[in-house]
């Protein structure tokens, strides 16, 4: 534009170009001849009444150049202004500067340029108003859309604007929230610190960091949201005056977080507090001193037994069962495994531990139904009381280790009972860790041996079997008794590979002994002891099946011998095991008889072929006739269901004659003999030995 100006009055002109506002003030936006920032203002007040006349009636005016109230390029002394009307209305100026006044055709041909030009503006200006209107549009979409929620209070929390999606926070419209205070739609827990926050926005300056701040919004039915704020200070903002909220509905990342945490802390089965929570319950609590931990007694064999799921639903009904038993201001909690542990907050003596543990115990007990199954099972429970100058980390972990060590004390004192930590039991803890590590460092090396007793026939004292016990010949403490390290190894799982050894060892041997007997007599057979562990699980069959195999004998040869306590553990599944393994042509035992709580029915349901005779009624019979009927009893019930009885624990010529009187089949015991290792009794059945009493027999407890 400025160029065709320039070119309208032969080239030797300077143009301008201002625009104006409505009180007829303008400002240079373009100039040929200088800087337009540098030009002053214009002012049509300095104008002629004529000239203001004629650009009014869009006609340009010719006047003197300081008129315009600026310096010109020193050789211009006249202007030439043409009108710029942009919606009828006189919104700049464009301006020829010369040294002589435009005549006539040139102020007609400026004012059709400057017509030309105010099109150009008008145009821009159109341009510019439908973008602005648009962005508006747009912006008032997003924000209407928005999840977010864009909030105007005043200094005094009073909201001054909502955007539409705050209904879906408080289910209000938002027109009904102006005017309303904002702590109105808080929770009235966070409303205290909902107005310091506001009050802390309002105090800062706009140049201060926005705000961060979490609390919970209520809608019209009561229901508690949790949103988060930021605020930012538009207090000074003529287009805002007020504090503007971006207010985040969290409500979901909450509850998310709250699970994460509620899984970092509890027990994903059973939903019990875990180790984590419960040690740090103990730390707070230890003033108050009281802390049991529980422990399922042979929950690996329903999970092996049974299956995982089966196994899960028994601990799930544990945690149930357990919780319960305490107070509301108890913790029961799942530390792993089958250990669950509860906390005793605040008990008046040492007495109420030992209650707990007790109702404890008898609510696990009741029977339970698992896969179809009928499921009992124990709890063994250690007890332990906090020092009163114990705190922080470490003394909870003491007292969650004093608690571990009296449980483990009670299993070994037989399961299904409790026991209060003394401190003298460190030292049976630590002993009993070292076996624990020794004993699956001695499966692998094998260290453990076999014992053979012979098992006579009472009526002609002839060879009948032996029976296999497993010694432990340990490298520094010599030979270790059974009766301390088979509990171990039942507990630990241990006594799975154990078994197999013992098996495969035992049948190996079954076939040398029958070998060196050669036809002296009937075979011999080979009584070996498994436990509940082992009957648990499926594979026992093949196991077997591969032992008889690998030593060449007849399955006839093998008795497998089975206490009450572990056919009753699981009766279904006992039955179903021995059935499988009495298919293979094997024999089956129940030991100990008497002293477990079998019925007869359960007996004749059974699939066994020989009924050991615990030594308890062998050795009372003599001094107590009830005992005395009671094993005439047992031997006459063993003739009734065809089964084999076979005493034991036959120390003296006096038991023997009166188990003779009695009938009873077969018998072993110290009279006979004490259990021999493999080459004795190698030797024993070489020299074609009957049940005859050894000269110096050595007891071995």
């Amino acid at each position: 534009a400025l160029d065709a100006v320039r070119s309208l009055t032969g080239g030797d002109a300077e143009a301008r170009l201002y625009l104006l506002d409505g009180d007829g003030t303008g400002v240079a936006a373009a100039a040929s001849d200088a800087d337009p920032a540098a030009l002053p203002m214009l002012s049509l007040a300095r104008f002629s009444g004529a000239s203001r006349e004629r650009l009014a009636g869009r006609c340009a005016t010719t006047l003197d150049g300081e008129a315009l109230g600026a310096p010109t390029a020193g050789r211009a002394t006249a202007a030439c202004v043409a009108p710029l009307f942009v919606r009828d209305e006189l919104r700049g100026l464009l301006v020829a500067l010369a040294r002589s006044p435009a005549g006539r055709a040139t102020q007609d041909a400026l004012t059709t340029l400057a017509a030309q030009v105010a099109l150009a503006v008008e145009s821009a200006a159109l341009t510019e108003d439908l973008v602005r209107r648009q962005a508006e549009a747009q912006l008032s979409a997003l924000v209407k859309h928005s999840s977010d929620v864009v909030c105007v209070v005043a200094a005094d929390r009073t909201i001054v604007y909502a955007s539409p999606s705050v209904e879906r926070l408080v289910g209000q419209d938002a027109e009904t929230l102006v005017g309303r205070s904002l702590v109105e739609l808080v929770h009235r827990e966070d409303a205290p610190r909902v107005a310091r926050f506001v009050d802390a926005a309002a105090e800062a300056g706009r140049s201060a960091r926005p705000s961060v701040a979490e609390f919970r919004t209520v809608d019209a039915d009561g229901a508690a949201r949790h949103v988060e704020v930021m605020a930012t200070n538009l207090l000074a903002d003529e287009a805002v005056q007020g504090l503007v909220l971006n207010v985040r509905d969290v409500s979901e990342r909450k509850a998310f977080e709250a699970q994460l945490s509620h899984q970092a802390f509890h027990d994903t089965l059973t939903g019990l507090p875990n180790r984590a929570l419960f040690r740090n319950r103990v730390e707070h609590a230890l003033e108050r001193r009281r802390r049991d931990g529980v422990n399922v007694d042979d929950f690996k064999t329903v999970n092996d037994s049974l299956g995982h799921l089966a196994g899960d639903e028994l601990l799930r009904e544990v945690g149930r069962r357990l919780a319960g038993c305490v107070r509301t201001v108890d913790t029961a909690a799942r530390l792993g495994g089958d250990e669950f542990a509860v906390l005793i907050d605040g008990a008046a003596d040492e007495l109420h531990s030992v209650e707990v543990a007790g109702r404890a115990m008898a609510a696990l007990s009741a029977p339970l139904e698992l896969e179809g199954h009928e499921v009992v099972v124990q709890a063994s429970v250690g007890i332990a009381f906090g020092d009163d100058e114990a705190r922080g980390a470490e003394a909870a972990e003491d007292l969650l280790r004093n608690a571990d060590v009296a449980m483990y004390m009670a299993k070994d004192q037989g399961k299904g009972r409790y026991q209060v930590f003394q401190p003298e039991m460190h030292a049976a803890a630590l002993a009993r860790l070292e076996l624990k590590a020794d004993l699956e460092r001695a499966v692998r090396a094998r260290e453990f041996v076999l014992h053979y007793q012979p098992i006579v026939d009472l009526a002609t004292g002839e060879l009948s079997g032996v029976e296999a016990l497993v010694r432990w010949e340990h490298p520094r403490r010599g030979l270790v008794s059974p009766a301390e390290f088979i509990p171990l190894a039942e507990d630990t799982g241990v006594i799975v590979p154990l078994g197999r050894q013992i098996l495969e060892d035992a049948c190996r041997h079954a076939a040398e002994l029958q070998r060196a007997r050669g036809s002296a007599g009937p075979p011999l057979t080979m009584s070996v002891n498994l436990s509940a562990r082992q009957l648990a699980r499926p594979q026992l069959v093949e196991e077997v099946r591969a032992a008889l195999e690998a030593a060449g004998i007849a399955p006839a040869s093998l008795v497998l011998e089975l206490t009450e306590s572990v056919m009753m553990e699981d009766v279904d599944l006992a039955i179903l095991r021995l059935h499988e393994l009495r298919s293979l042509g094997v024999r089956v035992a129940l030991d100990d008889f008497g002293t477990g709580y079998s019925s007869l029915g359960y007996l004749r349901q059974l699939p066994i072929d020989v009924l050991k005779i615990d030594r308890s009624f062998v050795r009372d019979a003599d001094s107590s006739g009830e005992v005395r009927a009671l094993t005439e009893t047992i031997i006459t019930l063993a003739g009734v269901l065809e089964l084999r009885p076979v005493a034991e624990g036959i120390e003296d010529a006096a038991q023997l004659a009166r188990l003779r009187e009695l009938r009873c089949d077969l018998g072993q015991g110290f009279y006979f003999s004490r259990p021999l290792p493999a080459d004795e009794i190698l030797a024993f059945v070489r020299a074609g030995a009957t049940g005859a009493r050894p000269a110096a027999p050595t007891p071995l407890r």
